[in-house]
């Protein structure tokens, strides 16, 4: 089925004109969201992963976006996923209702899964935190693995637990094992490029201040465009910008207040 919202021929609605100093139109989820789901994961209509960046402060809505995606398309297609989790107790992650765990693999028929690092203050800790990362990926990194991974706070796995190499090759190679990457960040510092560059899905909430603002209009695209776009969304609703990279469209949306509940279902496209 096509996706008109995500495809060249809606220009007319919005597109690459926008950048004349028009402000992206907002488009209603009930609308954008569903034709979204259709084209993520399908470019051109043929199925290949395809990698999504989210930007955004603390409370701005990213973790809230994150696990509603993941839900829906696990439920839409079946996708088997794992959110990669370091904070202590993060209440919108748990009330996502992934089951939770701490080992891998999961239990059977847990395909859709948060995978708890626990950490500490303490060096001893953060190290045996950065080894459990360590291991699930390398436990994940397998031919055809079809496997959507979802990086909450990426700079921290990055910079703070020094995982910067098993990240870039996740982006720069994990495509070719079926490996869908997921991230949210709350600027676009402290990480490799690759969550900037090798993303087809870039989606930005308000940022907190100017400095920030800055980095992730340069994200994506046209800095001085975007950066007025970003400051005109609307914290209270929590609006974002979504961009298909692959034909530079654009629009400006927010998720329904009530999230999606992850359906039980076997035998779904990926």
């Amino acid at each position: 089925m096509p996706s008109p919202l995500w495809t060249p021929a809606s220009t007319a609605r919005g597109g690459p004109k926008w950048l004349d100093g028009d402000r992206p139109p907002e488009v209603d989820w009930g609308e954008l969201g569903p034709e979204f789901f259709e084209a993520w994961g399908r470019p051109r209509g043929k199925i290949d992963p395809e990698a999504v960046s989210v930007y955004g402060p603390s409370g701005s809505g990213k973790t809230y976006f994150v696990t509603y995606i993941l839900t829906e398309r696990a439920n839409q297609r079946g996708s088997h996923a794992v959110v990669i989790a370091t904070k202590k107790a993060d209440a919108t992650l748990v009330s996502a209702g992934w089951p939770i765990v701490d080992k891998w693999p999961p239990d059977y028929g847990q395909n859709q899964v948060i995978y708890w690092s626990h950490s500490g203050l303490s060096d001893e800790e953060q190290a045996e935190q950065k080894h459990r990362i360590d291991r699930l990926t390398n436990q994940l990194w397998v031919p055809d693995s079809n496997m959507i991974v979802s990086w909450d706070e990426l700079p921290y796995i990055v910079s703070d637990l020094g995982l910067r190499r098993r990240v870039i090759t996740y982006y720069r190679e994990g495509r070719g094992n079926g490996i869908t990457n997921v991230a949210a960040m709350q600027r676009p510092s402290d990480v490799t490029r690759y969550p900037h560059s090798e993303a087809r899905w870039t989606v930005a909430f308000r940022p907190k201040d100017q400095d920030d603002r800055k980095r992730v209009a340069e994200v994506l695209g046209n800095r001085r465009y975007y950066m007025d776009v970003l400051a005109s969304l609307d914290n209270e609703r929590h609006q974002f910008v979504i961009k298909r990279e692959l034909t530079g469209q654009v629009f400006i949306s927010s998720l329904p207040a009530t999230r999606p509940h992850l359906i039980k279902r076997e035998n779904h496209p990926r």
